[in-house]
Formats: structure tokens, C-alpha cells, sequence
């Protein structure tokens, strides 16, 4: 799971990169929380992946009475909001990385 460019374009135009910035500190703390929890459930000997995490922020992102408000006064209805903010939010914390190619074998 990550974001793709047109889901990014989607919440930046619906502005949810301002609600991100009104409290990165909440964010950065809420994914950090989250990582930290799912390495408590993912047995031992896996890695934990961005899925993971992802499930447990959108569960906390459904509550959080900020995100509540918003998606209220910006008349947004559809869950999948919740997932791609809380998407949103990971790549922040944690950005990915670039990609990069290879180089062939001559």
C-alpha cells in the first residue's frame, strides 16, 4: 500500500494536506504509536509491513474528532477517505523511498 499520484492529487485538492499541517506533531505521534503497536501483533521473525500500520491509523484517523470535522465541513461521505488519509499520514512520517533502477548487466 502506498499512494499513487492521483491520490495524492485527490487529497491535496480536498485539502488535506492543510489538515495534516494544522497538527504534525499528532500525526507524527499517531504513526509512530501505530508502528509500535503492530510490532506487537506481527509474530515473530516477520517484518511489519506498511499494511499494517495503514489499518491501524485508519482506525484511529475513524475517531479522531479533527478529521470528524473536517470531512463535515468539506461534505465528505465516502470512507475511503479515511484509508487514503491515513495513508497520507504514514508517507509523511515515513517517506518512501525513491526508486531507482538498476543498472544493467553488461
Amino acid at each position: 500500500m502506498s499512494l499513487d499520484t492521483e491520490q495524492i492529487h485527490r487529497l491535496t485538492s480536498k485539502g488535506f494536506d492543510k489538515l495534516y499541517s494544522s497538527d504534525p506533531d499528532k500525526f507524527t505521534e499517531m504513526a509512530h504509536t501505530a508502528l509500535d503497536y503492530a510490532k506487537t501483533c506481527v509474530p515473530a521473525g516477520e517484518k511489519v509491513r506498511v499494511g499494517d500500520v495503514v489499518l491501524i491509523i485508519t482506525n484511529a484517523v475513524r475517531i479522531l474528532p479533527s478529521f470528524e470535522a473536517y470531512v463535515q465541513k468539506k461534505k465528505l461521505k465516502e470512507k475511503y477517505w479515511q484509508e487514503l488519509f491515513a495513508e497520507y499520514i504514514l508517507e509523511q512520517v515515513f517517506p518512501q523511498p525513491e526508486l531507482t533502477k538498476k543498472p544493467s548487466k553488461p
